[in-house]
């Protein structure tokens, strides 16, 4: 059990892909893809609520799968440190990192909700129900959007040892940020490639798109560069209205608004 583990929040569409595509080329660290261990966590904690379990509770051997889930998820990747990417920062999520993992660190990516909602739109195939898909992905219990801000905010309110980086900085200034993380990691100087960036793969495994509605994990790989374009081109009235005072550190005023 040498891996280490760090974790990677982000809200999404916030250049997670490229960065996860330039630092996957490194031997040190490599970062996963949207990560279903939260999942497994809850399908493995519901189970103790089951007749079955409460029929006979061992808990000792449950717990014992409970706590080597991160390692024997990863133990066949090649690599001495994983950045496992997933909206860790939830309440329920990060008291169970407190009770798995004494020393946590996290690497926030972020970028303007609004940005971030107009880049999803842009990409979605199906242009229908737009304003409903946007308050799906808004949803702090079960939105992609919502929950991860959700999470990076709650991080913050309880002081996790974190860096934050902006779309932003990681597009304008890619190798800065990147030695950022390797030392905020405390992992050896690395130079990695920014450009002729193959397409992202975690253990030999790349993403599957026609599963989602929209190519939402492609990038650029002759070099990262932002595209400027006016929200308001992708975006409903109503949309933007009701999202623009969000940002991060409002999650508890906003999640009980949003009821």
């Amino acid at each position: 059990m040498s891996m280490k583990f760090s974790f990677f929040c982000a809200l999404p569409r916030t250049g997670a892909t490229f960065l996860g595509s330039v630092l996957n080329q490194s031997k040190q660290i490599q970062m996963t893809p949207n990560s279903i261990l939260p999942d497994i966590f809850l399908n493995l904690f519901n189970i103790k609520e089951s007749s079955v379990f409460k029929n006979f509770p061992y808990h000792t051997g449950l717990d014992n799968i409970i706590s080597r889930i991160f390692y024997n998820y990863y133990k066949d990747v090649p690599t001495e440190h994983i950045l496992e990417k997933a909206p860790w920062g939830t309440p329920y999520h990060l008291e169970l990192l407190k009770c798995m993992f004494k020393e946590r660190k996290f690497v926030i990516l972020v970028r303007p909700i609004l940005e971030c909602l107009a880049s999803f739109a842009k990409a979605k195939t199906d242009k229908k129900d737009l304003e409903l898909w946007c308050d799906s992905l808004m949803d702090p219990d079960h939105g992609i959007l919502g929950k991860n801000i959700w999470a990076i905010n709650n991080l913050i309110d309880n002081n996790e040892e974190h860096i934050i980086i902006t779309y932003d900085e990681l597009i304008q200034k890619p190798q800065k940020q990147i030695e950022k993380i390797f030392k905020f990691l405390n992992l050896r100087p690395e130079k990695l490639p920014l450009t002729n960036l193959k397409q992202f793969k975690f253990d030999g495994i790349s993403y599957d798109d026609k599963h989602v509605d929209g190519p939402f994990h492609s990038i650029r790989v002759d070099k990262p560069e932002k595209i400027n374009y006016k929200v308001e081109d992708y975006l409903p009235r109503r949309i933007i209205d009701k999202y623009e005072n969000i940002s991060i550190r409002t999650t508890r005023i906003w999640k009980d608004d949003f009821r």
